[in-house]
């Protein structure tokens, strides 16, 4: 009887001593960092060669040109970074074709496959990451803030999980423009979206530059795709020199509808989506999407390398392109300068 209690003595006493091994091993794998949230990163060998293959998600609110540039460039990223696609990571691209609720199972099916990284492209999509994937890194790119979108309080303090590139438009650049070359814009109308957390940064920005150069902003609400064109319609009836159309997801998916009202009433349109050049507006002074996804995807391979995101500060992206399209001005008068011309970096139907 006593040898049989002092084996089961012996073997928990076995038993206890190993878990107490393995939990301060598990404790040194998992340090806090500053912020004294568990590390996310997985280990890696002393080379900085990835110790497993990453499974990647990438996720995008709608369809649009500078949404596939900025897809691009994030592949760019990741192979200019060293890492191989098929070696080092499996990379899954979905598109929730502007839907919401299509976003929030997108976010969710990635982490039940067990995800070890979203790469979000939009607002929307960053906001359902945040909400849902919680210990899952997040990299954003194709964003105008994402502080404003609820990802941290500034570029430093941030959430522990969170990190990627951001780019505001150039509204104050393209008031220079309309300033220099188009004096006789004094009102300028645009659409927004009161939904979109990124669409009303964008109407106080744009008004904000406006306002310095002594040009008036006439925006007009949008709530939907069906309310568009009436909106479109709308805003060209007031009293505006020109259209002068701020980003967003909503009026970025329906801008045709936007350009045939500004077409009718001999209204010209300045933008700030490079896709919009080929949709009717007359110049575009838009970020560069593609490099902007680069940047993301470089920020992403440092993640996949063992950086942790809490210490990556946001990174704001201010590279420009001047895109101008001579049959979109010439279909509403808008006589384009020489010297503009001169600047632009690329100029359709000369």
């Amino acid at each position: 009887m006593w040898y049989v209690i002092r084996r089961l003595s012996l073997g928990i006493f076995l038993i206890a001593l190993i878990s107490a091994v393995l939990l301060i091993l598990d404790r040194n794998q998992r340090k806090p960092n500053d912020k004294g949230i568990p590390s996310l990163i997985t280990k890696q060998d002393t080379s900085g060669i990835l110790i497993k293959k990453w499974k990647v998600s990438l996720i995008e609110y709608n369809n649009v040109l500078d949404v596939e540039e900025a897809e691009k460039g994030v592949m760019a990223g990741l192979r200019e970074a060293g890492l191989t696609e098929g070696a080092d990571y499996v990379i899954k691209v979905q598109n929730a074709q502007g839907d919401m609720s299509t976003v929030n199972g997108l976010v969710d099916a990635a982490v039940s496959e067990g995800a070890d990284l979203l790469i979000t492209l939009s607002t929307p999509t960053l906001q359902a990451a945040l909400q849902r994937a919680r210990n899952i890194p997040i990299v954003f790119t194709y964003i105008a803030n994402a502080v404003v979108a609820g990802a941290g309080r500034s570029d430093e303090d941030h959430m522990p999980n969170v990190t990627g590139v951001y780019m505001e438009g150039a509204y104050d650049d393209m008031m220079s423009i309309l300033r220099e070359y188009f004096p006789f814009v004094r009102v300028i109308g645009t659409l927004f979206t009161p939904s979109e957390v990124n669409s009303v940064l964008h109407k106080g920005k744009i008004t904000e530059a406006a306002r310095k150069v002594g040009i008036g902003v006439v925006a007009v609400a949008a709530n939907s795709s069906a309310e568009v064109s009436d909106a479109a319609l709308a805003l060209c009836s007031r009293k505006i020199d020109a259209v002068c159309q701020i980003p967003g997801n909503l009026t970025a998916a329906s801008f045709p509808g936007i350009a045939q009202a500004a077409r009718n009433a001999m209204l010209p349109i300045f933008a700030f989506q490079s896709t919009q050049v080929q949709a009717g507006a007359a110049v575009v002074l838009a970020r560069d999407y593609f490099d902007g996804g680069r940047e993301s995807g470089f920020i992403a391979a440092r993640v996949m390398r063992g950086e942790n995101p809490a210490n990556i500060p946001f990174q704001s992206f201010t590279k420009t392109k001047l895109i101008i399209n001579l049959e979109a001005a010439r279909a509403t008068g808008l006589k384009i300068p020489f010297p503009l011309l001169q600047k632009a970096g690329e100029v359709i139907g000369q």
